[in-house]
């Protein structure tokens, strides 16, 4: 155990039946949970410098995760597709006793898959916090070779990293046929954070500025002088978006 300003930030490995997944808890009593999820390639790591600082300020439950095959996390099942590891997140979540107001956080490829999350299970679901998230609409117009000759893939995996890495890659396709054309419910508040200085020149901005056009409980903040990894350079935008993001969802209950 981690003990900060006294928060205790819990370790906890969850077995949801086919193998276990490393959780990290800071554990207020609370109605909503936040749950952090990593970018691709990262794991719960990836929000060391905010998540004990985030359940302070927000004396609200903060949630972060190792997926399949990543961190401390067991690698699971050859199969395991974005639809399995929504569900995973669900599994973990009930068997921690949690079942829903969910305020969901998740960097580029983990904003993609609490985008899909969110279609699969839109009751359970009160916000989303996209930080330069990987979307539908921007891989269709860069097109999904391009993306995956920029993105790792190990011809002899060893490691389960490598491994979960080419599963991600090899199944993106199908989570994409999954997502396209789906929009994000207009009544779920949005703050999508997008990079002051854009991944891609052409399309990575407009594809956001697409994402949350639909409604004014979506906005869009941009993180000036920030690349990609906003949590690293700009935590305390993170945080002050999502704590604004949760009074908004407390005044409106």
């Amino acid at each position: 155990m981690k003990e900060t300003n006294n928060i205790t930030l819990k370790e906890k490995f969850v077995d949801i039946e086919t193998h276990k997944l490393r959780v990290l808890i800071a554990d207020f009593p609370s109605d909503i949970t936040i749950v952090l999820e990593a970018g691709g390639g990262e794991n719960s790591d990836s929000y060391n410098q905010i998540q004990e600082k985030l359940a302070k300020r927000t004396q609200t439950r903060v949630i972060s995760y190792d997926r399949s095959g990543w961190g401390k996390s067991d690698l699971g099942p050859d199969t395991i597709t974005a639809r399995d590891e929504c569900i995973a997140l669900k599994k973990i979540l009930k068997l921690l006793g949690i079942k829903e107001n969910l305020i969901l956080a998740g960097l580029s490829y983990g904003g993609y898959l609490i985008q899909f999350f969110t279609q699969m299970f839109p009751t359970l679901v009160k916000g989303l916090i996209l930080i330069d998230p990987m979307n539908v609409d921007f891989v269709d117009k860069i097109t999904l070779e391009k993306l995956n000759a920029s993105t790792p893939y190990f011809d002899n995996p060893t490691s389960n990293r490598e491994k979960a890495g080419n599963r991600q890659v090899d199944q993106f396709e199908e989570s994409l046929k999954f997502l396209r054309g789906k929009k994000i419910p207009t009544y779920i508040p949005v703050r999508l954070l997008t990079a002051g200085i854009p991944l891609e020149p052409v399309f990575w901005r407009k594809c956001h500025e697409k994402l949350v056009q639909d409604s004014i409980k979506h906005k869009l903040i941009i993180a000036d002088n920030c690349e990609h990894h906003i949590v690293n350079c700009n935590p305390e935008l993170v945080l002050d978006s999502i704590y604004s993001l949760l009074k908004e969802i407390q005044s409106n209950s």
